[in-house]
């Protein structure tokens, strides 16, 4: 009876349609994420472990209320984090908060990514002055080592890919937080090597490390997905990363970075946000158009990841989450994008956590196994128009291209209402879904219903034939 219970709730890429999830069971699943990593806020003492388990039980709650089903938590952070010091030295309050939030997510059949380590080079004295006066600077990183844990045992962040004794206290934490439970819980779905790990230093140094670690997981956790990721996919080195991302074996679907970057080399990073999170799904299939495709960390920042975006403060109808929740999944991701800067600093803080409730009741009844659902594109004079089509069932979301974060949130310039713009689909019904709305419309084609921003429209899919371009 247990052993069937808990090979129910096991997320597995699927093998009839490797670009989507299912259950153990074959169900379905949509993965609807966030980034839930840490409790940034300055916290002291058992007050402080107090405070974060009350913040997770408020952030976790309000998410699932919402229709979300999965989390990331950063397993290397102060207040998560099991061994902070001294290897093989557990402390017993951050093992208490992390086994809350496993328990918690149990309850509220919410899927678990655990990110076991995210440090990284140590900025240099100079840019540490320069975090007091960020516009516009990008910070150089050295190879000094931050992290206690470690420190005795290599003098910088390569050399921690060198050593044993440092593979030894890494692997120790992730047994224990086996030995905890996690490993049969049947709210964690991922074990996440770590946080952007090409920000440890040049692929050469990093590469053979992540390839014997993933495998290492995966003997682990045999029963649970593993991948790595890497930082934004904003500039020219991060097209040779992500190529060798993709041949690692043992990452078991693709993860991608980006951010609305004002600094960032790629136009598509300074661009509308659907396009930045779309154009980087897309780089993902392209590489291994085998796998699933995430967009797990996307938000927006000030020039060069300096700060969190000042659009955030502005931003309280949520039009940047709405369009990288939706953007992702109809350009072809296995889900929908996946925010960060999650607490006060933007989501919790303007209480946007109805959008994934949106999001949830755009893709509510669709099978993408089933369907085996491919990615398509086409435009208009006034819309983009991202589409899947599936053996069935054809569903398209059309964003108004004359609305943008510049628009609304540098322009200050409201959304207008659309009418008589048309789909490029005849002689059937289109099930229209307003998410800035909550309503379902159904209408003759071509002439879409009025709506703001955006809108989803289900059709039957031989409409679709002849008249979109796959991609």
């Amino acid at each position: 009876m247990f052993c069937a219970f808990l090979l129910a709730a096991v997320i597995n890429v699927s093998p009839t349609n490797p670009r989507y999830f299912e259950t153990a069971d074959g169900k379905p699943w949509i993965p609807i994420g966030c980034n839930l990593c840490f409790d940034r806020l300055e916290h002291e003492g058992s007050e402080g472990h107090a405070a974060v388990r009350a913040n997770f039980d408020r952030w976790l709650r309000a998410f699932a209320a919402n229709g979300g089903n999965c989390i990331r938590i950063w397993a290397g952070h102060r207040w998560m984090d099991v061994m902070p010091e001294k290897p093989g030295v557990y402390d017993p309050e951050r093992t208490k908060t992390l086994k809350g939030i496993v328990k918690l997510c149990e309850e509220l059949d919410v899927k678990v990514k655990f990110t076991l380590e995210s440090f990284r080079m140590c900025l240099s004295e100079e840019d540490e002055r320069k975090k007091a006066n960020p516009a516009g600077v990008k910070f150089n990183y050295i190879r000094a080592f931050n992290r206690r844990l470690y420190a005795p045992y290599a003098k910088d962040v390569p050399a921690f890919f060198q050593s044993d004794d440092c593979w030894k206290i890494y692997f120790g934490k992730a047994q224990y937080l086996k030995d905890v439970g996690f490993g049969d819980s049947k709210a964690v779905y991922c074990w996440e090597l770590w946080n952007e790990i090409n920000a440890t230093g040049p692929i050469s140094a990093y590469a053979p490390w992540s390839a014997r670690a993933l495998a290492e997981l995966k003997r682990m956790f045999p029963n649970q997905l593993t991948v790595n990721n890497l930082g934004s996919f904003s500039d020219v080195g991060a097209y040779q990363a992500y190529d060798e991302l993709a041949t690692e074996r043992g990452n078991d679907f693709m993860q991608v970075h980006r951010y609305l970057d004002l600094g960032a080399d790629l136009d598509d990073c300074r661009g509308p946000m659907d396009v930045i999170a779309a154009s980087a799904v897309r780089e993902m299939l392209d590489r291994r158009p085998d796998r699933p495709a995430i967009l797990a960390e996307v938000g927006a920042v000030e020039a060069n990841h300096a700060a969190p975006s000042r659009f955030y403060a502005m931003d309280k109808e949520g039009t940047l989450l709405h369009d990288a929740l939706f953007a992702a999944f109809f350009a072809g991701s296995a889900g929908c994008g996946q925010f960060w800067h999650w607490d006060h600093q933007y989501i919790d803080g303007n209480n946007l956590w109805w959008h994934f409730r949106r999001f949830a009741n755009a893709v509510q009844g669709l099978d993408p196994v089933a369907e085996g659902f491919r990615p398509f594109y086409t435009e208009s004079k006034r819309l983009r128009m991202y589409g899947l089509k599936g053996r069935k069932t054809a569903i398209v979301w059309c964003r108004d291209k004359r609305n943008s974060w510049v628009d609304e949130l540098e322009n200050d310039r409201p959304p207008e209402c659309l009418s008589n713009e048309r789909v490029p689909f005849r002689n059937c019904k289109l099930d229209c879904y307003l998410p800035w709305e909550d309503r379902h419309v159904t209408v003759d084609a071509p002439t879409l219903p009025p709506f703001r921003r955006s809108i989803v429209v289900r059709v039957p899919a031989e409409n679709v034939e002849g008249v979109v371009r796959a991609h």
